[in-house]
């Protein structure tokens, strides 16, 4: 520890250690009574509170808070009374006086303190809370001083650049100043964000606060409406957020743009990463083409995050960064060494950790190995059984394997919620299958979160575990990202994203950062001080720099640009400039489709942008390619809107339609030629087309029987989903037998995957060359073809349940000029005729 005094150093380990014995009794790791701290050792937790808390270093703040949290964790009920008033002083004097819910029961339920013993405490707690406070309208919010330097920064600089740890509340900051804005002269806002689950999560919290402000004239979407609202808010993936800089641009002028989770735009040079690609290319449109009021990134922990601002926008940003969180961090890990177990104790303010030799280790099975055997579930469910009461997320290497290790720990597992477990499993048996295995799961209180579960079901998963009617989820990395799901325990083996070692290739896993934000999802915001993260494997872990240490709170430096991998396959993507050759495939064959529709889009100025993103290539090349672009025959409309396509790939597809060897794409969903037609298109592009072929769809055989068969089951889905049939009903015409679960996550995948993503991106350039507009790949994308249900969509209910509302509750709506608020007064009396879960997605939507 640095900044604090060696007597104030051993009075907090002293607390440590108190927590650390109390935790390994809780586990049943060792045998021993539960210690609690006594009034001595409660007097040096208050003077070393007193004295860090006036400290305006960050560390000495982190330290007072979790003196703050061990003391009040551990101390006799007696005393609580008595140390309330000292800590809610310093809380507030350190300017996390949120966290004073905690200390305080009158003020978490009534939002008013209990009396105070001193008046001059009670003007100082006044005095300091007054600097954090802000005001929309007549409602008044609280919040920390990182917090207060958030909302403070967006009113004075155009670029603000945020980093904290997950729970340090940035999101909330931002939704408040959205509204703030929204009530005075704001009207065009985008929020976008990695995934679909994050998605559906900023747009419940927004709607929410939409709703709690009676903003009757905002409109919150999560696609871009062909006639922009009047006053809205997009929440947006960065692949939806792009396709408003098409042929022609949506975004002309934004009042603020907030870009959450940012860290994922440092892969952009990677070969593989698509997304981080769009996201980089999405906001150097918005630098080039976008008159923006307020932008901001976001994300967390990450280096100099105010460099980043400049290096996209060459604007100087603001830099709002913190490392204080609310929640107290702890991790524990397993570990073995000379025929002894031990059980480890790590926190970001110590420099060692400390170690107690577990007495019970019959239990302990699995260290060192990567499969999920009988062996190893019976460790983890050892565990998991002594703190059942507790809402427990455990991390698994893979989808699979987490469905897989959810069914083991049913088996002894019980529900406490009966009837709200009862009704989910009728719910999601209703809605996708009755065999499927989630049905049992939920009934015994256990559930598992994964990147295959339908929408539908994961937003009700995820309503289930939030208001604490299931208890442990098994979940894959898809809630790695931004999701705030309040979990007391993060529970983790290993980093490993596989199950079995393969040799010749790489063995994937989670880098020191990426597990830091893992970990930072123990702990519930405002409910807990105290989140504990759980390794059940400490040797699995490695330490990736010589300055860290094992389990560090890792940050990571952002840098963007092409430079490097430019300079890496410099001859090669030189060669094919200077030479206008048609590159079939390789690793340099997406910078050379950059380079061309950069050039294609911009001529001359193509010098300047491929310049800025570190691709220099001199203008008499670039003249020279933009003589050869222009004798292209394909429509510049088509090369506009499919940037991630070569233009001369597109020029092959056009010369390929118009001479009819490539068949035209139906224009209707409903057309009785659809599933064969979408079957010929991609089975030619497999063969003419095989590098966009094999990124969209991917290529699972060489056998060419092999290969036709499953091209037609991607678009027997696609037609199905396009022509809006349940999920359920599409999965009934499969007539599975063998593991309907399996069978139902690789539909569900190929769904999501291909259908949603994979097989509108492949034949887009068909679709575009059409004669007349053809909507039939976003009908296809969406699963929606009816006005209706596309609102419904649009505004953020999960595609089935949009359709479940649209045949049943608005039935009788005009289908093709609906009444956007006859369809909201509908479907806000549906509560008492719907199942609870199909409400709360109604809710979520803000509807």
């Amino acid at each position: 520890m640095t900044n604090i005094s060696r007597s104030q150093k051993e009075i907090v380990n002293n607390l440590l250690k108190v927590e650390h014995k109390n935790y390994a009794v809780t586990l049943g790791l060792v045998d021993a009574p539960a210690t609690r701290i006594e009034r001595k050792e409660l007097a040096e937790a208050i003077s070393v509170v007193d004295r860090l808390s006036r400290n305006d270093q960050e560390f000495a703040k982190r330290v007072a808070i979790l003196t703050i949290a061990l003391s009040w964790e551990y101390t006799n009920e007696d005393y609580k009374d008595s140390l309330r008033e000292i800590y809610i002083t310093a809380l507030t004097r350190m300017g996390v006086a949120p966290s004073t819910v905690l200390v305080d029961e009158n003020f978490k339920n009534e939002g008013i303190y209990s009396p105070f013993s001193s008046y001059i405490n009670k003007l100082a707690v006044i005095a300091n809370q007054l600097k954090y406070e802000v005001n929309i309208y007549d409602k008044t919010y609280l919040l920390t001083d990182f917090q207060k330097r958030v909302w403070d920064s967006i009113d004075t600089n155009k670029v603000v650049c945020i980093s904290a740890p997950t729970s340090a509340g940035k999101s909330f900051s931002i939704y408040l100043k959205i509204i703030q804005k929204l009530t005075q002269d704001y009207r065009k806002v985008v929020y976008v964000v990695p995934t679909i689950s994050l998605v559906n999560q900023v747009t419940k919290d927004l709607s929410s606060l939409v709703k709690e402000f009676n903003l009757s004239d905002t409109e919150i979407y999560t696609h871009i409406q062909e006639e922009q609202p009047e006053k809205y808010i997009y929440v947006l993936t960065q692949e939806r957020a792009i396709s408003g800089f098409s042929e022609e641009a949506h975004f002309e002028n934004l009042d603020m743009l907030v870009v959450d989770e940012v860290q994922n735009i440092e892969r952009v040079a990677s070969d593989g990463d698509q997304r981080s690609k769009i996201l980089y290319d999405f906001l150097k449109e918005i630098k080039h083409q976008t008159t923006t009021k307020r932008i901001i990134l976001s994300g967390p922990r990450l280096k100099n995050v105010g460099n980043l601002g400049f290096d996209i926008f060459d604007e100087v940003s603001y830099e709002a960064e913190t490392k204080v969180p609310p929640v107290v961090n702890i991790t524990y890990s397993v570990s073995k060494f000379r025929g002894k177990f031990y059980f480890n104790q790590y926190t970001d303010i110590s420099d060692e950790p400390n170690s107690i030799i577990i007495q019970y280790n019959e239990k302990i099975k699995g260290l060192g190995g990567t499969q999920y055997n009988d062996n190893f579930h019976s460790y983890l469910e050892f565990i998991i059984g002594r703190i059942s009461n507790k809402s427990n997320l455990i991390f698994s290497p893979t989808a699979n394997q987490a469905r897989k290790t959810a069914n083991y720990l049913s088996k002894n597992a019980h529900a406490k919620n009966i009837e709200q477990v009862e009704s989910l499993a009728e719910y999601i048996a209703e809605f996708v299958h009755e065999d499927y295995d989630l049905v049992g799961l939920v009934q015994s209180g256990v559930a598992y979160h994964t990147g295959k579960l339908p929408l539908h079901i994961r937003s009700a998963i995820e309503d289930s575990f939030s208001n604490g009617i299931i208890n442990n989820i098994v979940c894959t990395t898809t809630l790695m990202q931004g999701v705030n799901f309040p979990a007391s325990n993060i529970i983790v083996r290993n980093p490993y994203l596989f199950t079995r070692r393969v040799k010749n290739r790489e063995n994937v896993k989670l880098s020191n950062y990426e597990f830091s934000n893992l970990r930072g999802r123990a702990g519930r915001l405002l409910k807990e001080f105290i989140g504990r993260t759980i390794v059940l494997d400490e040797s699995s872990f490695e330490i990736e720099h010589g300055n860290e240490t094992l389990f560090e709170h890792t940050e990571k430096e952002l840098s963007t640009g092409y430079s490097e991998y430019y300079e890496k396959f410099k001859e090669d993507i030189d060669n094919s400039i200077e030479n206008e050759t048609f590159i079939e495939d390789g690793k340099e064959k997406y910078l050379i489709t950059y380079i061309r529709q950069t050039i294609y889009r911009h001529r001359e100025n193509s010098f300047y942008r491929l310049q800025e993103v570190g691709i220099n290539i001199s203008k008499e090349k670039i003249q020279k390619n933009i003589e050869t672009l222009d004798s292209l025959s394909v429509p510049s409309g088509v090369i506009y809107k499919n940037r991630y396509w070569d233009p001369y790939d597109l020029e092959i597809i056009y010369q390929g339609l118009k001479n009819n060897i490539i068949c035209k794409l139906p224009a209707n969903i409903w057309d009785r030629n659809t599933l064969d037609s979408l079957k010929s298109a991609t089975i030619t592009f497999s063969k003419i087309m095989p590098y966009y072929f094999n990124r969209y769809i991917s290529n699972p055989t060489k056998d060419s029987d092999q290969l036709d068969k499953y091209i037609w089951s991607i678009c027997k889905y696609a037609t199905d989903w396009g022509r809006e049939i349940l999920l359920r009903d599409i999965l009934k015409e499969r007539n599975f037998t063998d593991d309907v679960s399996d069978q139902i996550d690789k539909a569900v995948t190929t769904i999501s995957s291909k259908v949603c993503f994979g097989l509108p991106m492949l034949l887009k350039p068909l679709s575009d060359m059409s004669e007349d507009e053809n909507s039939i790949l976003s009908i296809i994308e969406n699963g929606a073809y009816s006005k209706i249900t596309k609102y419904l969509i649009a505004k953020g209910i999960p595609r089935d349940t949009a359709i479940y509302i649209k045949q049943t509750a608005l039935a009788d709506i005009d289908q093709e000029e609906p009444d956007h608020r006859q369809i909201q007064k509908k479907i806000s009396e549906l509560r008492a005729h719907v199942s609870p879960w199909i409400f709360s997605q109604i809710e979520s939507a803000g509807m």
